[in-house]
């Protein structure tokens, strides 16, 4: 079982062909009840944080701000717009449970927003199949500094003026948006039916998922996606993708400096043949886990690589080699282990070894809040960064992929690399550039029968300096340059590319797969060096 969107197959420029949209409904649904900037610095101790609202009590009829009298109470804050009622929860599914809404405080007697910091061990998966979302959320959990922008500092559940209203921030194609929720819960038997926190006192969990419920129109909306996704909602930052089959022993290397260094690192178990003998050791198939350690330790005569993960159910672990209890812990001294947190208890978090992680999961998305230029897994900071949004638009400049013939129709970006000779010198004579190209998809629209398309992005080098847009005969005369990742076209709400190149100019043009495809997008540019980046045609802005 599991419940994240099938990954699909990275497009190159030979298999390119008309692409199907993502079947969500070939799923098995779980229920459960229950910088250079950013130099490595030492980890924060989320449960030391102080929290955002220190909350004793929550949830229920409390003295108003502008109160006059003892008597006098805040009337609760009802949604009308993300109503409590079945409508919020599926639109395509029926709903076969008697659900009754609930605040926190006709849950528990002393709810809280955020009992004693945040954590990843606050994340319990509920009836609802979005462990795409919680993975990413538990990884974050542990960055007070992000959970802060998630969740600001204006809430005010568990205080005298508490409304019933709460308060969430994502990001969205370039900007935070903020919503609004009422504190209203679906719940069953007195249960919150979908994800919950282990402590059952604490909401912020349950609001958060909620909150991001209404952004997408619906609970229905969130079931099956992709880390990398809810990376970018919830931080605005920059996921790349790799395949852990074609990792090297020493990309090992790479994970730990990222995830030392503060990236949130997300992976997608295995979902093809023999899925019971990989549920029998403890892997649920097609499901987003996230790493939380890396460590490479004593072991015998040499050393170990180890990977610890967080399955987001709260429970259910790999019971391969390293798992909890088993025999290769006793060749560890007991100082290594304390320092490693070894518990046995089920608890979904496990260690395993790097050949069965690379094994085990079929990709693993490295998130940064900004590039990792050098891909030494530490992110760098961009110097200059430039976002354009634009819109593809039918019989105007959607021209589809390389091989169309309309495809210098495409809008056109002029890009200016200056010399650097310090940057140069670092990476072997060459300027570092990163481009992310998304499609404004909101994931509701799926429900509608919309789906992804294929995008992409080809970049040209150019010797004279254009005077205006470049025609076909340019186009059928120049091969695009090759990103370090070989290919830019996927089936992906996001996309990017990382190159190194010679100071000069540029020409980038982002595509749809197929020609004649409407669809708005957000083009992001990342530089290490002095960059320049205009758009020089068909640059369609956005309808809104």
């Amino acid at each position: 079982m599991g419940c994240s969107v099938s990954l699909p197959v990275r497009k190159t420029r030979k298999d390119l062909v008309p692409v199907k949209t993502i079947n969500n409904n070939e799923h098995v649904t779980r229920t459960s009840s229950g910088q250079r900037s950013m130099r490595c610095r030492e980890k924060s101790t989320p449960r030391n944080w102080v929290n955002i609202v220190k909350s004793t009590q929550g949830g229920g009829s409390s003295r108003s701000r502008s109160a006059k009298s003892k008597g006098e109470t805040t009337k609760l804050f009802v949604d009308q717009e993300f109503p409590a009622n079945d409508s919020s929860i599926f639109k395509n599914k029926q709903l076969t449970k008697n659900v009754v809404w609930k605040r926190p405080s006709e849950i528990r007697p002393n709810p809280v927003l955020i009992s004693d910091g945040t954590s990843r061990h606050d994340m319990k998966q509920g009836e609802l199949n979005n462990c795409w979302f919680l993975s990413t959320l538990s990884a974050i959990a542990e960055k007070p500094e992000l959970i802060s922008k998630i969740i600001p500092s204006d809430n005010t559940f568990g205080t005298p003026y508490y409304d019933g209203k709460f308060h969430c921030r994502f990001w969205q194609f370039g900007k935070w948006v903020d919503v609004h929720i009422d504190d209203l819960l679906p719940t069953v038997n007195d249960e919150i039916l979908f994800a919950h926190s282990s402590d059952p006192d604490e909401f912020w969990v349950s609001l958060v998922e909620k909150a991001y419920a209404k952004l997408n129109k619906s609970y229905e909306a969130l079931e099956y996606g992709f880390e990398a996704d809810a990376f970018t909602d919830l931080t605005g930052g920059l996921a790349e993708w790799y395949n852990p089959a074609e990792l090297k022993e020493h990309d090992f290397y790479l994970i730990r400096a990222a995830y030392q260094c503060g990236a949130v690192i997300g992976c997608l178990s295995v979902d093809k043949e023999d899925r019971d003998e990989r549920e029998k050791r403890g892997m649920v198939s097609n499901h987003s886990y996230v790493i939380t350690a890396v460590e490479e330790i004593p072991y015998k005569s040499g050393t170990t690589k180890l990977i610890r993960v967080r399955n987001p159910w709260g429970d259910t672990e790999w019971n391969g080699a390293w798992c909890d209890g088993s025999e290769e812990w006793d060749h560890v001294n007991n100082e290594v282990k304390d320092q490693l947190e070894i518990l046995s208890r089920d608890d979904g978090e496990f260690w395993m070894n790097y050949d069965d992680f690379r094994r085990e999961y079929c990709n693993m998305i490295v998130c940064n809040l900004s590039p990792d230029f050098d891909h030494d897994g530490i992110s760098d900071r961009a110097e200059y960064q430039m976002s354009f949004k634009g819109s593809w638009k039918t019989s105007l400049n959607a021209g589809g992929w390389l091989e169309c013939e309309s495809f210098y129709q495409n809008p056109q970006y002029l890009i200016t690399l200056h010399t650097d000779v310090v940057v140069q010198r670092r990476f072997n004579g060459r300027l570092p550039l990163i481009i992310s190209l998304l499609q404004v998809y909101r994931r509701h629209e799926k429900l509608e029968g919309v789906g992804l398309f294929a995008i992409g992005f080809e970049i040209f080098q150019l010797y004279t300096k254009p005077t205006g847009a470049l025609g076909k005969s340019f186009f059928d005369n120049n091969d695009p340059l090759m990103p370090e990742n070989e290919e830019t076209y996927a089936e992906y709400r996001e996309t990017s590319g990382r190159f190194f190149l010679d100071p000069g100019q540029y020409i980038l043009v982002p595509t749809t797969q197929l020609p004649n495809f409407q669809r708005e997008y957000l083009m992001r540019v990342f530089s290490v060096c002095k960059m320049e980046c205009i758009p020089i045609a068909n640059s369609l802005p956005w309808s809104h």
